[in-house]
């Protein structure tokens, strides 16, 4: 009875919150590639308004062996978010991979590259790209919603992403510890395949850590060092 009065007022409070408008937030994070020899990065995720409902998502990790940046612009309409531009680019040991996208919503068309191919597709709205649907994903969220599709553009074409609320748990990191919901992506992954994302209902339901399976085993995790939400430092410990 009191962990469910705990994650009905957690969601009231953070529901409300969010509702007003994305909460700026800067998170420093550890990726890790495990196997034989684990492969570390330190990283950031960091979401800023740039100006009035247009705001800047971005990822960014820097590693002897493995680099990335991920960049969405997006722009919030009617309550709607909407991604502008999208860039990525990433290295593991000499291998590059990149992509660089631009969405037209009034004739509903996403134009760019996508290594050394062409992408020019038509979609139907909503659509999101490979990072910017983590902000849609937190909206539904607030928005009460425990099964979620995304059309989201990860490759050269839209696919649906489905995503499902699992379970929750108090998740433990370096700084202490912090109540999360483990939200699970049913579509689409491989049959040996698995991925959770932690999300943090009380702290605008910024996601804590990411983490792949097969089959069963770890294979690739991000999880947060330290978080200023608003500009304001969250202290795990309490």
């Amino acid at each position: 009875m009191n962990r469910l009065l705990t994650h009905l007022i957690l969601l009231i409070l953070s529901s409300a919150a969010f509702a007003e408008g994305m909460t700026p937030f800067t998170a420093e994070m550890e990726a890790i590639r495990h196997g034989a020899i684990d492969i570390k990065a330190q990283g950031t995720l960091q979401l800023r308004e740039t100006a009035t409902d247009q705001w800047h998502y971005r990822l960014s990790t820097d590693g002897r062996t493995l680099s990335l940046r991920e960049e969405s612009w997006l722009t919030v309409t009617d309550n709607q978010i909407r991604p502008t531009r999208y860039e990525f680019e990433s290295k593991l040991f000499w291998v590059k991979t990149t992509k660089s996208l631009r969405f037209d919503h009034d004739n509903r068309r996403v134009t760019g590259r996508v290594e050394k191919d062409r992408v020019d597709e038509r979609f139907a709205a909503p659509i999101y790209d490979a990072l910017g649907y983590q902000l849609a994903l937190q909206q539904a969220l607030a928005n009460g919603e425990e099964s979620i599709t995304l059309n989201v553009l990860r490759h050269k074409q839209p696919d649906d992403m489905s995503f499902r609320i699992i379970g929750e748990e108090m998740l433990r990191l370096p700084q202490g510890a912090i109540y999360t919901w483990i939200i699970e992506q049913t579509e689409p992954v491989s049959r040996d395949e698995r991925k959770l994302i932690w999300i943090a209902p009380g702290l605008a339901y910024t996601p804590m850590r990411f983490g792949r399976y097969e089959d069963g085993d770890l294979k690739e995790e991000i999880r947060v060092l330290s978080l200023q939400l608003d500009g304001q430092p969250v202290d795990f410990s309490q």
